[in-house]
């Protein structure tokens, strides 16, 4: 998450440039030296630069890099860039975007930047580093790269009143697919480069910035500050959801079976509240342990088993108990059986014989339609 950068950060970034033991010289110039440092735990090296900017002064060289406008003009690999807020006067956070030679996506950055000018006399600092925010997730198109410390320590040239010196150190992952060894063979020969381009960019700017309607220096003069403030809760570490796998996966609990006192078999879904006091849960099978209403297939076979003696059973009392009544009320059970006879055959008939007319109705209806002529 970002943080207030404090004293002690910008006294590690003047050593950190300063200090070149375990450091490799790759390029030397007369006015530019490259080196290079494997860090430990990670495949890509730091990069550090010094170099001269002689008809440039340290406060132009400031202002170049702080300002936003600007950097539209000169950075040509500057695909996008946006102020997300300010922590306070001197911590702001950005969004960034950088176009990459084909056949490579576009890298983008949220970076917090924290900047500190200890007078005339002394060194201007400006240091950066990735932070994640909230409204800013990585998007599609874009491969997320990631800047451990990116700082820059500007001083005023003793030799020359109009020029000022230049350390640069950098140590960033582009993330995705890219070798490392192609990178750390790349990074000390584009480093010179961004200070080619950044010398140009310094030369034209206090025209540039003449010729623009407002000439406001927000990292200069805070009360010019126009970008919303925002909370350092903003930017917090962003945590993916944790993905259910099949082992934390949850199951639902299978419902037991039910057993009446005759013996039948009853599921959880045919059970209901009218269910009678005597029936009693099963056991649970071993499908049903394993979560899954699923039975074997002895169990189905027991079933109906069970289901054809309950019919058979069924069959045997209802004949027995029609024969109870039919011997007690012989009479009255002859007599009224021929009545209902009687009427459902007029009923019957009755019925039959509307049938027949309203087929009749229907085809002498048909018939005369059909001999009209249109």
């Amino acid at each position: 998450m970002a943080r207030i950068a404090e004293d002690s950060d910008f006294e590690a970034l003047k050593k950190l440039v300063d200090d070149h033991q375990g450091w490799t010289l790759e390029l030397a110039k007369s006015d530019t030296q490259v080196y290079t440092r494997p860090v430990a735990g990670c495949n890509f090296n730091m990069v550090k630069i010094h170099t001269e900017f002689v008809e440039v002064t340290a406060d132009i060289l400031f202002d170049v890099l702080h300002d936003p406008d600007y950097r539209k003009v000169w950075d040509s690999h500057m695909l996008a860039s946006e102020e997300i807020g300010i922590l306070n006067v001197n911590n702001d956070v950005g969004y960034y975007a950088m176009s990459c030679p084909p056949p490579l996506k576009p890298r983008d950055f949220v970076l917090q930047r924290s900047w500190l000018d200890t007078g005339p006399e002394g060194e201007q600092m400006l240091l950066s580093r990735s932070v994640p925010h909230r409204n800013y997730p990585p998007k599609k198109g874009y491969v997320r790269a990631m800047s451990y410390i990116t700082g820059f320590v500007i001083k005023t040239n003793v030799n020359s009143k109009t020029g000022c010196t230049l350390k640069y150190v950098a140590h960033c992952d582009p993330q995705g697919t890219l070798p490392p060894w192609l990178v750390n063979k790349v990074t000390h020969t584009l480093g010179p480069r961004m200070v080619k381009d950044l010398k140009k960019a310094a030369l034209g700017y206090v025209s540039w910035k003449q010729s623009q309607p407002h000439l406001r220096k927000p990292w200069r003069f805070p009360e010019e500050i126009s970008c919303p403030r925002i909370s350092i809760e903003d930017c917090l570490e962003l945590k993916p959801l944790p993905v259910a796998s099949k082992s934390t996966a949850r199951v639902l609990p299978s419902i037991p079976n039910l057993q009446t006192s005759n013996g039948k078999i009853l599921t959880g879904k045919q059970a209901s509240p009218s269910t009678p006091s005597s029936v009693t849960p099963t056991t649970p099978t071993a499908s049903s342990t394993n979560g899954g209403p699923n039975i074997s297939k002895k169990e189905d076979k027991e079933k109906k088993l069970l289901a054809k003696k309950e019919k058979s059973e069924a069959k045997l009392n209802a004949s027995v108990s029609n024969g109870c009544n039919s011997g007690s009320n012989n009479v009255s059970s002859s007599s009224s059986s021929k009545k209902d006879t009687k009427k459902a055959n007029k009923e019957c008939k009755d019925d039959s014989s509307v049938k027949e007319k309203k087929k009749e109705g229907g085809l002498k209806k048909r018939r005369s339609l059909l001999s009209l002529k249109f």
